[in-house]
C-alpha cells in the first residue's frame, strides 16, 4: 500500500515517459510523508483502445488506491502532488487526472516473499 496505477494512452506516450511518470508519482508518494517507502507499489499499463473529446492528444490517469485513515484534505493533497508531478514533465497529452481511493481492508489480501 499505496498502490499507485498510471494508465497512459500508448500511442501518445513512449517507454522512457513511462518509466518518468512511474519515478515521478512514486516520488511524490514518498515526499507525501503518507506512506513508508518500502510499502509504496507503483506500474503504469500503455492504454491502446481509448476514445477522448480531443483528437490526436492522449491521456494519463493515475489512480492512488490506499488503505482507509488518511483524511479528506490528505487525500486531495496527494492527488494534487501526483498532477503537479505529471505536468512537470510536460508530456503531451489532452488531460491528466488522479483519483484517490480508499481500498476495501476486508477484501484486500497480500502475500510477501521472503
Amino acid at each position: 500500500m499505496p498502490h499507485l496505477i498510471i494508465e497512459y494512452s500508448a500511442d501518445c506516450l513512449h517507454e522512457h515517459e513511462a518509466q518518468a511518470m512511474t519515478d515521478a508519482v512514486f516520488e511524490a508518494a514518498v515526499d507525501s510523508g503518507l506512506f513508508e517507502m518500502v510499502n509504496i507499489k507503483a506500474r503504469a499499463i500503455p492504454v491502446s483502445a481509448y476514445r477522448l473529446g480531443v483528437e490526436g492528444r492522449g491521456f494519463v490517469c493515475v489512480r492512488c488506491r490506499i488503505h482507509a485513515g488518511r483524511s479528506t484534505e490528505q487525500k486531495k493533497q496527494l492527488s494534487r502532488d501526483v498532477v503537479t508531478v505529471l505536468r512537470e514533465l510536460e508530456l503531451d497529452v489532452a488531460a491528466i487526472t488522479a483519483e484517490v481511493v480508499d481500498m476495501d481492508p476486508a477484501s484486500y489480501t497480500r502475500y510477501y516473499a521472503d
